[in-house]
């Protein structure tokens, strides 16, 4: 028993010619010829559809499924006549599950080059796996100045060794983790963001202590850097069992990353430019970063964006801040004030994130790659082949069962 065979679909016909307008010079003919034209006006509003029918086609060959289906879509309403009507639907329906199943029209060549299961493995990239390494490594390192500090450390070697080794454990610790689980896709960036959310998480909280107490009472350096060294740790181990439980992908782990430290910055520079008072700004910024976490974890599963719309994000928001309060400062000159410099850094980072999540809004999402079998419709892969006539084209899908 054959284990798969083709699977014909669909079978639209998309010649140009074959829902053609009968010619102006043959427009008087065609009550003889037992043509059914279109209502009163029916020639033109016929061309202007199949005009627009032609561009619908062009989006649908070029491979932009989900533009394509916006365009079929409006062509039903407005067709001349059932048979375009019908077509018009057919259209529809097939881009809509192909924008839906993420296809996309491809030739041998090139599938024999960049095989598609390759792009969809749920497993870290490579680019994933060298940020995870160099931030092993330097946060290795700041585990091994925290060593230091405690052992009050008298030589040379006594306080560069606990570095070293820190962070060569590290990096092995990094190896046997992705070699042992098999860190999927996404996992690798979520530990990444769990480590600075946590480590953020520890200097906004022991600023706003530092800043609310006095002298006396405060924790001190030893206390601090561990405490920065155990949050960090919590972030890192709980952004791995989060993103290996729940799937994620790097654009979403650094979403929720980016929307936790623009949060905390953009509420405490505005609280401190506001009020003027240090603990106020400090808290506003630690109950802010907590939120904006959340909100980035949110916003992410449901818009998915890539890794690269985020640091476009990102970007936006450190030149609105640079420049915004560079404006303010240059134009007051010696009567700027560390408020208004705050203040206006503040609306400058607000206006710059906003400005990048606009302007990216039309990127490709990037969607979770998680193991298991696909669907029939996933199956599916759209041809197009030219029509035994060579007047037009024969779209159709094929697949296996």
């Amino acid at each position: 028993m054959v284990n798969s065979k083709p699977l014909l679909m669909l079978v639209l016909w998309a010649a140009t010619g074959f829902f053609a307008v009968p010619s102006m010079a043959a427009s008087s003919d065609a009550d003889s010829s037992g043509f059914v034209g279109a209502p009163s006006g029916g020639a033109l509003d016929s061309e202007r559809w199949h005009a627009a029918y032609s561009e619908a086609r062009a989006t649908m060959v070029a491979g932009n499924f989900k533009d394509a289906t916006a365009r079929f879509e409006s062509l039903i309403i407005s067709a001349p006549d059932v048979p375009s009507r019908m077509l018009a639907t057919e259209m529809m329906s097939a881009c809509r599950i192909w924008a839906q199943g993420g296809f996309m029209l491809t030739t041998p060549q090139r599938m024999a080059l960049t095989p598609p299961a390759l792009l969809l493995e749920d497993r870290r990239t490579t680019d994933e796996l060298a940020v995870l390494y160099t931030n092993a490594v330097l946060f290795g390192l700041y585990s091994g100045v925290v060593v230091d500090l405690w052992n009050d450390a008298k030589s040379p070697s006594g306080a560069i060794l606990p570095p070293l080794l820190l962070a060569g454990a590290s990096a092995g610790l990094v190896a046997a983790l992705d070699r042992t689980t098999k860190l999927g896709y996404g996992v690798a960036q979520s530990i990444v963001s769990g480590l600075y959310v946590g480590i953020e998480e520890g200097v906004a909280w022991a600023l706003w202590h530092e800043a609310s107490v006095n002298r006396t009472s405060e924790y001190g350096q030893k206390v601090v850097t561990t405490l920065i060294l155990g949050l960090g740790t919590v972030g890192a181990v709980a952004g791995g069992v989060v993103g290996s439980a729940y799937g994620t992908t790097p654009g979403r782990a650094s979403l929720m990353g980016s929307a936790a430290m623009w949060s905390g910055l953009v509420a405490g520079t505005f609280m401190g430019g506001i009020t003027g008072v240090d603990d106020t700004a400090m808290l506003s910024s630690a109950i802010a970063l907590n939120a904006g976490a959340v909100l980035g974890a949110i916003v992410g599963a449901e818009v998915s964006p890539s890794i690269a719309r985020v640091r476009f994000i990102d970007l936006g928001g450190l030149s609105g801040g640079l420049l915004v309060g560079g404006l303010y400062w240059s134009m007051k000159d010696k009567g700027a004030s560390g408020q208004g410099l705050l203040t206006a850094a503040s609306l400058g980072m607000t206006s710059g994130l906003v400005a990048g999540w606009l302007l990216t809004r039309d990127m490709e999402s990037d969607e979770l790659r998680k193991h298991r079998e696909p669907t029939l419709a996933e199956r599916l892969v759209p041809t197009l082949a030219p029509a035994g006539s060579g007047n037009g084209l024969v779209l159709g899908v094929a697949g296996t069962i």
